[in-house]
């Protein structure tokens, strides 16, 4: 029996405890998954997360920002025809920040604003932190 997961860490994160590992999708021998799980490495507590995979997948990869964003690239959706996606997802595993929440709209709003100069940046209002995020 195959078992294939993608999984990323996130560690010093506001939102998660000081190591979790998370795992998403997969292959069990029979279905392609598409559930999300968290283990905590020190308590080896496993959760079972409240989101879902958009689409089931395995041999896929998986990336969590420490703002809680976990985002799923590639992998393989139909076992029987060896289908390959190249879609990417993304997946809040905690409730977004304020702070979060407005950077997203304003980058959505005002794409180029990561070809303007930093100067320009500053005088919008823009802290340094997040012009060091355009990069």
């Amino acid at each position: 029996m195959c078992k294939c997961f993608g999984s990323t860490t996130v560690s010093d994160s506001s939102f998660f405890s000081v190591v979790d590992v998370f795992i998403c999708g997969g292959y069990n021998g029979e279905l392609i998954l598409s559930d999300l799980w968290k283990i905590n490495l020190q308590t080896f507590e496993w959760s079972k997360l409240p989101a879902v995979m958009p689409e089931p997948a395995y041999f896929h990869c998986a990336a969590v920002t420490p703002a809680g964003c976990m985002y799923i690239h590639g992998g393989v959706v139909n076992i029987h025809e060896n289908k390959r996606t190249g879609s990417l997802f993304k997946i809040w595993l905690a409730g977004p920040s304020l702070l979060e929440l407005c950077w997203e709209k304003l980058l959505k709003s005002f794409p180029h604003l990561t070809s303007l100069p930093t100067m320009q940046l500053l005088n919008l209002g823009l802290t340094q932190e997040l012009i060091e995020r355009l990069k």
